[in-house]
């Protein structure tokens, strides 16, 4: 056990991954105050102004029609109700890179998803994302962030002490997954400070998910390769 190479690594995406955690959380503050504002604002404007005379709508138009059993030749307007959660979701790019870098703790987390599944973390303390941001809802995304940075110490402490792949040669540290995947996470995160509004990170969160991958793959062929030998040393043994 590598606790030292452990601690490291935790340290290390911790860092990378607390000022995204912040900008999401100031681009939240920021959405809310501006509709306080803008609430404020059109009370005093309609403090001020006189009251207008209010004429009746118009009956939206309808193309969708239902069928009335009084008269089933009469067209009836319909109304649908669009769910936000079936709708393609553009994302910042801080979650985009996070979400590569921090696959597993991301999963678990559920963090930035607008909606995310109900045993994560986010949808058990939030549930779907509301727009623009609500006092509770800002209230449950801090726990929400502050579990996602818990999930990430733990996975990369785990990770880094007990690596899968043993490189004793400084020359070959592309050669473990978790090396290769913090490299992309410190040069992606730098890069994301520094250019906050372009993607230019997210070819290092690609990077990032591909070698998770790799991971993944190194995990299984240990898993299937414990498993051949338990399975030869039981079959000696029973000759």
């Amino acid at each position: 056990m590598n606790w030292r190479r452990g601690l490291l690594l935790a340290g290390i995406h911790l860092a990378v991954a607390a000022p995204m955690i912040l900008m999401m959380e100031a681009r939240d503050e920021k959405a809310m105050r501006e509709v306080d504002e803008g609430i404020m604002q059109r009370a005093v404007e309609a403090a001020i102004k006189p009251p207008q005379p209010v004429y009746p709508a118009p009956a939206p138009a309808s193309f969708e029609t239902s069928a009335n059993p009084e008269n089933p030749e009469a067209e009836q307007p319909v109304s649908f109700r669009m769910d936000p959660c079936s709708m393609w979701i553009n994302y910042a790019p801080q979650v985009v890179f996070v979400s590569g870098v921090e696959i597993p703790a991301f999963f678990l987390a559920g963090w930035g998803d607008e909606c995310p599944s109900a045993w994560t973390l986010a949808g058990r303390l939030r549930g779907a994302m509301s727009w623009p941001p609500t006092a509770s809802s800002m209230a449950a995304q801090l726990r929400i962030d502050v579990g996602f940075a818990v999930l990430i110490a733990l996975q990369w402490f785990l990770l880094g002490a007990f690596p899968l792949v043993r490189t004793p040669r400084w020359r070959r540290w592309w050669g473990e997954p978790g090396a290769f995947i913090t490299v992309c996470a410190v040069i992606g995160g730098l890069l994301m400070l520094i250019y906050p509004d372009t993607g230019a990170a997210r070819l290092f969160g690609m990077l990032a998910m591909l070698a998770w991958f790799w991971w993944f793959g190194l995990l299984i062929w240990r898993f299937l390769s414990l498993a051949w030998r338990l399975a030869v040393r039981k079959q000696r043994a029973t000759n």
